[in-house]
């Protein structure tokens, strides 16, 4: 099993603006900005979206494809380029970028005259991730009350950091794995942000047999600090 040390640096920015008519903003004057930096990695998931009306009969937010969106890194301006489709994705098409440890990065995104603008700081590789095995046992039969102890990844997080791990099968054609359940076709996990320094992986955390590539990312601070508000009411 592969191990690759990746680390992600991310930023989620809201932009609203006003009329002189009326209190509230046409929903489709609203910017929704969602921007993820993975180092070692291409600059491919930006996206922009407008929002939606609270009688909306639909949850996909409409994309905007026809906005400026300009990476600053160390003075140095990478005009991005929208991606094919109607998807509302950004990307940047040279291979002169690169996104790596303590870089800092500004965001500049023009729209409707409007300027929206943000910057983040790359934050520091992961450090002394292992795994336990390097092999993963399935066994031939399932029970509902089976468990595993599999195998688990480890990490240092000396000051609690927020981290999430990626679990990909690599394989081309690989073979699903029959568990009984309902279907677990995804090749791609996702874990949600963890404080730990471990994390466990058995048999029911995969779908398929095969070669599979783990990644540990470390969340920046502004992430962390969203993801720890995402629960608020009137009392906070």
């Amino acid at each position: 099993m592969k191990k690759i040390f990746v680390f992600s640096s991310i930023l989620i920015l809201t932009i609203l603006g006003c009329t002189e008519d009326s209190p509230f903003i046409p929903h489709n004057n609203l910017v929704v900005v969602q921007a993820y930096l993975y180092a070692g990695e291409p600059v491919t998931n930006i996206r922009l979206t407008s929002t939606l009306p609270i009688d909306a009969d639909t949850n996909k937010a409409p994309s905007i494809n026809n906005a400026e969106v300009i990476l600053f890194k160390d003075g140095q301006r990478f005009e991005l380029t929208v991606s094919p489709g109607d998807s509302g994705y950004y990307h940047y098409a040279g291979n002169d970028l690169t996104v790596q440890t303590d870089d800092l990065f500004r965001i500049a995104i023009t729209y409707n005259e409007e300027l929206i603008s943000a910057e983040t700081l790359v934050p520091e590789v992961p450090v002394n991730m292992a795994l336990s095995d390097t092999v993963l046992q399935v066994p031939a039969y399932f029970f509902p009350s089976q468990t595993d102890e599999g195998i688990t990844l480890t990490w240092t997080n000396d000051n609690e950091a927020l981290y999430f791990v990626v679990l990909e099968n690599i394989e081309d054609d690989p073979e699903e794995i029959i568990t009984g359940r309902p279907s677990q076709s995804a090749k791609r996990r996702i874990s949600l942000p963890t404080s730990r320094d471990f994390y466990p992986i058995n048999f029911r955390s995969v779908a398929y047999l095969g070669k599979h590539r783990i990644k540990l990312y470390r969340i920046n601070q502004e992430y962390a600090d969203l993801y720890l508000s995402r629960e608020q009411d009137s009392r906070d």
